[in-house]
């Protein structure tokens, strides 16, 4: 058995920028780098993700809910092709903000 890809989260000026694959192993780090942002609009940047299982999609999710309770925005950026095809056949490509 491999172990999963990494999950690269740097902190950017403007919220988070992701690289590798977002997984079960992955997500509950995700969950907590995006717990730490204080910021009232998080942008995440995820260009040079690859992969993001239904954990992924949950932390995402979830954060999206929060931050609408909170009065804050989170925006995905820069989707990989990988992710903009999940986020489409998943349905949610319009409820998360998601842009180019």
């Amino acid at each position: 058995m491999t172990a999963a890809a990494p999950l690269e989260i740097s902190t950017t000026e403007t919220g988070l920028a992701l690289a590798g694959e977002i997984d079960a192993y992955t997500a509950p780090a995700l969950a907590e780098a995006i717990g730490k942002c204080d910021q009232s609009h998080v942008l995440i940047d995820m260009a040079d993700v690859e992969f993001v299982d239904s954990s992924g999609l949950r932390v995402l999710i979830e954060a999206h809910q929060g931050a609408q309770a909170a009065e804050r925005r989170i925006q995905l950026t820069n989707p990989s092709p990988a992710v903009s095809r999940l986020l489409e056949i998943s349905g949610i490509d319009d409820y998360l903000n998601v842009s180019d």
